[in-house]
């Protein structure tokens, strides 16, 4: 009698152990199931990422690029439009004598030309004409 229980026992304990490992197979399997699901997300994101810093390799080089464009091109042009400024500075100041001069030399000749023309007033009153 006492081997019919230890039997007994022995069946009800491999059942519920049984059980319990059937159980925790199948947690195990929706784990692992979870698992793979996360590192296929995770492998995703390294994608992205891996796509993300490709781009900002490419920005990088357009940006150093551009660097390079206005150092060479654009600086030499704007020392360009600098210089061609300062030369139309220095011409128009040039023009700027030249008209003041123009300007005392018709001074003068409005001057002369008063004189010249009070003198041939009074030689005519003179002559009576």
């Amino acid at each position: 009698m006492n081997e019919d229980k230890i039997l007994h026992l022995l069946e009800k304990v491999y059942t519920e152990f049984s059980n319990k490992f059937d159980e925790f197979a199948k947690r195990f399997n929706t784990i692992e199931e979870r698992i793979t699901g996360v590192e296929k997300k995770i492998s995703g994101v390294e994608g992205k990422i891996t796509g993300i810093e490709e781009k900002i390799e490419d920005i990088e080089e357009e940006v150093k690029k551009l660097g390079i464009k206005i150092d060479t091109e654009i600086t030499d042009k704007v020392r360009a439009l600098f210089d061609d400024r300062q030369l139309l500075h220095q011409k128009i100041d040039e023009i700027d004598e030249k008209i003041d001069m123009l300007q005392l030399d018709v001074n003068n000749l409005t001057v002369k030309t008063l004189y010249h023309d009070n003198r041939i007033k009074e030689l005519s009153k003179k002559l009576g004409v």
